[in-house]
């Protein structure tokens, strides 16, 4: 059995590579004028970066915490029916299927994860800030998701602005917050600069949002304005945490972490993308700056953590002190990864660019397939 299949996270992420590559392929059709939008947008919310969160969830949560996965059955299971439940969903979106058909695999998936996921939380041997960001994060979660159901159901009024709020401003944002706050420090050898920062951006990115939804719910500018501003003060704490962070002088001196790397550039996009609706710019570049420039490289910086990490624990910590094995960097070309961090730098820049769209999508393309295949060699090095 491959070491892909008999590990839960590794499943999940890998899946989430896949979803990674079409979705990547359909949006360089919709910038080619094909209506594959819904399709693209869902196969990289609902599909890579779902599933990759979940995944990377799967395995930090307890390693964070000191503890094993609870539920580990309701936590298999959420593996098909989250994978099954999105296959069902584009299938509605294609017309094929009704909603109500499709919505509640996903939904049962979710609520899955959720379980196992919490269930694991009440045995924590540790504490750390990033478990309540990741608590927050599953609620948001399952409920961007109940919201969807019962909107295309017509049970609700659905607002696709509520909707997608809710799973991008709270589910993905709070992950990639305690993402951050858990892998930055530790990858840049460094110790968070201050954990009352952290805690205080907790507070704040949750009023944001809750301010956020009501403004979006009540159709009230004011509303959305201050939450606006709210969320894109959580961030800049968040950044300046973290840059207070690399300012410290490393525990053991040595080159700054691809992953770390990655990190930086996506919080680089991150603020571009969150200052920019305070100037009315384009949902274009507002959407792409934060999905693909600030998501996507934190995430891909993250794999390249977590993949080897995870392979190396399967494949070769058992033979450590009895022959000679690689070293987890030894199972990524980081040559290869800088440049591609370089490249997908230079598309995101590209791809905001009106009269330079198609020449950035192509080279994102490029990289993000490179950085798929890249992946897929690890598990054989």
């Amino acid at each position: 059995m491959s070491v892909i299949w008999k590990n839960l996270p590794l499943r999940f992420i890998y899946s989430g590579i896949l979803y990674f590559i079409l979705a990547t392929f359909l949006g360089v059709l919709t910038l080619l004028g094909f209506h594959f939008k819904q399709f693209h947008s869902h196969l990289m919310l609902a599909g890579f970066v779902s599933t990759t969160i979940i995944g990377s969830m799967y395995q930090l949560v307890p390693t964070v915490i000191g503890t094993e996965l609870r539920m580990p059955k309701i936590a298999e299971a959420s593996y098909f029916l989250i994978n099954i439940g999105l296959i069902l969903l584009l299938l509605s979106f294609a017309r094929i299927l009704p909603f109500f058909v499709s919505s509640p695999a996903y939904i049962l998936g979710v609520a899955f994860f959720l379980i196992s996921i919490i269930s694991t939380i009440r045995y924590a041997r540790l504490k750390s800030i990033s478990v309540y960001f990741f608590l927050v994060a599953v609620v948001f979660y399952l409920a961007g998701t109940v919201y969807a159901f019962l909107g295309m159901t017509g049970k609700i009024p659905f607002k696709i602005t509520i909707h997608s709020h809710i799973l991008t401003a709270g589910f993905v944002t709070f992950t990639t917050f305690g993402g951050l706050y858990e892998l930055f420090p530790m990858l840049s050898l460094r110790k968070l600069r201050s954990l009352k920062l952290s805690y205080l951006t907790l507070l704040f990115l949750a009023i944001s949002i809750i301010a956020l939804l009501l403004g979006f719910q009540l159709s009230n500018p004011d509303l959305i304005r201050a939450g606006g501003i709210g969320f894109a003060s959580s961030f800049y704490l968040l950044v300046l945490n973290l840059l207070l962070t690399l300012a410290r002088k490393p525990e053991t001196p040595s080159p700054l972490d691809i992953s770390v790397k990655f990190f930086l550039s996506g919080l680089f996009f991150g603020i571009v993308g969150i200052t920019l609706p305070l100037f009315n710019v384009s949902d274009f570049s507002h959407t792409h700056l934060l999905m693909v420039g600030w998501i996507t490289l934190t995430i891909i910086g993250a794999e390249y953590h977590i993949v080897p990490m995870i392979t190396w624990m399967e494949k070769y910590s058992a033979k450590l002190g009895l022959e000679e094995i690689p070293m987890i960097s030894d199972l990524f070309n980081l040559r290869l990864a800088n440049l591609l961090l370089l490249s997908s730098i230079a598309g995101v820049l590209l791809l905001v660019v009106d009269s330079l769209r198609f020449l950035g999508g192509a080279i994102l393309s490029f990289s993000f397939l490179t950085f798929a295949v890249e992946m897929f060699i690890v598990q054989r090095r």
